[in-house]
């Protein structure tokens, strides 16, 4: 596997190594109580509070292979919706996915404004 400290070690310069692992927001609040209010900051977001329900959208400029990873420190779920017109898996176009408090998801571009989630356990 991969780290910014190996490949910094090999020359790479820290911004580069960063843009390889994925940048990293920590302490994030999750805001957006619908579709398109919240982006993601980043590739990987840590939310540490939230109300019920609400949370970010995924990028529509994401490229086939581009992943996100959404971890929920927070007491409550937060949802992540797709870019609009989008779907996650097998959902409905435009509906969100449910990411309990204490879980992670994964997700990965598929290309077309569609992604897989996967989600801990």
């Amino acid at each position: 596997m991969t780290t910014t400290t190996n490949l910094m070690g090999s020359g790479s310069s820290g911004l580069n190594a960063e843009a390889i692992t994925g940048i990293v927001s920590l302490a994030q609040t999750a805001t957006g109580a619908a579709q398109g209010s919240l982006t993601l900051p980043t590739d990987i977001v840590v939310y540490t509070t939230s109300t019920a329900a609400n949370g970010p959208t995924l990028s529509a400029t994401a490229q086939s292979g581009d992943s996100y990873i959404v971890v929920n420190s927070t007491a409550n779920s937060i949802n992540v919706w797709p870019p609009v017109g989008g779907k996650i898996g097998t959902g409905s176009t435009d509906a969100a996915l449910a990411v309990g408090a204490g879980k992670t998801c994964k997700f990965y571009a598929l290309g077309a404004l569609n992604f897989a989630a996967l989600l801990s356990a």
